[in-house]
């Protein structure tokens, strides 16, 4: 099936990198059949959709750990046993960090951080983990929430290694304008681009309410997301993305009447 909607110039501004074409507007026909990779909740409130994060090589990260514990410890005894006691001291605390981080990259950082679909809010909540490059600190979670009218989307291609491929993005504009305040992936594909044409399509029909959409390609996760699935959303916003604004309303209330109460 040919790629639709393709434009020879970006619409938005400032463009993104590496601009391959824009997805119809999130109120505009969707001329793709919509289809999911992956889903990890649908009802008449909220989807969620996993969102495996490229910002590393996760395939990397162990043989990295390693690597940088040999290169430790070969430093260390060698000066050891030349007696620079100072600069074996160094090359400890010095490498030391880079082992426990790549260590944590693999097996403590999670790799799916998901969205949610919130359309009796007209709402987009990203899970973001906060990853630092000193390891011994703890890596806390963010939400952002967007309107959706105000989402964007927008596919570019990365020639860079293991980022090589087509990545959907969704951009967040100012209301009413095509001016970029902020973009966050959405999807990526090595080689079938229109899988992500699919993906936006699927969004955007859901979004307007209709239920008549087709089961994701895929059951679950993929294995290469394990082994951590994302932290617990906040409470606060667990309430939120996945509640109508009436029953949000409602929890509130019952809550005060209970604190009241004690």
């Amino acid at each position: 099936m040919p790629l639709l909607n393709i434009e020879s110039q970006p619409r938005l501004n400032p463009p993104i990198s590496c601009w391959r074409e824009d997805m119809p507007e999130s109120h505009e026909p969707q001329l793709v059949p919509p289809q999911l990779r992956c889903m990890t909740t649908r009802n008449d409130i909220y989807l969620e959709v996993p969102r495996y994060s490229t910002e590393v090589s996760w395939w990397m990260m162990l043989p990295i750990a390693f690597l940088m514990f040999g290169v430790t410890v070969f430093f260390v005894f060698v000066c050891l046993l030349m007696k620079f006691y100072i600069f074996s001291l160094v090359g400890l605390i010095s490498l030391s960090p880079f082992v426990l981080l790549a260590l944590k990259m693999s097996f403590v950082a999670p790799r799916d951080q998901p969205l949610r679909l919130n359309r009796k809010r007209q709402k987009l909540y990203i899970f973001n983990y906060n990853r630092s490059r000193l390891p011994w600190f703890n890596w806390p979670v963010t939400i952002k929430t967007y309107n959706w009218a105000d989402v964007y989307g927008e596919i570019m291609f990365s020639g860079v290694g293991g980022d090589r491929g087509y990545h959907l993005y969704g951009a967040i504009c100012e209301p009413g304008t095509y001016n970029v305040v902020d973009r966050f992936l959405l999807a990526k594909e090595w080689e079938e681009r229109e899988q992500l044409n699919q993906i936006w399509s699927y969004l955007c029909i859901y979004m307007k309410g209709e239920s008549d959409l087709p089961e994701p390609r895929f059951k679950g996760r993929p294995d290469f997301w394990r082994p951590r699935k994302a932290d617990k959303w906040p409470d606060e916003m667990e309430r939120e993305s996945t509640t109508a604004p009436a029953e949000t309303l409602q929890f509130w209330t019952d809550k005060t009447r209970l604190n009241n109460s004690l």
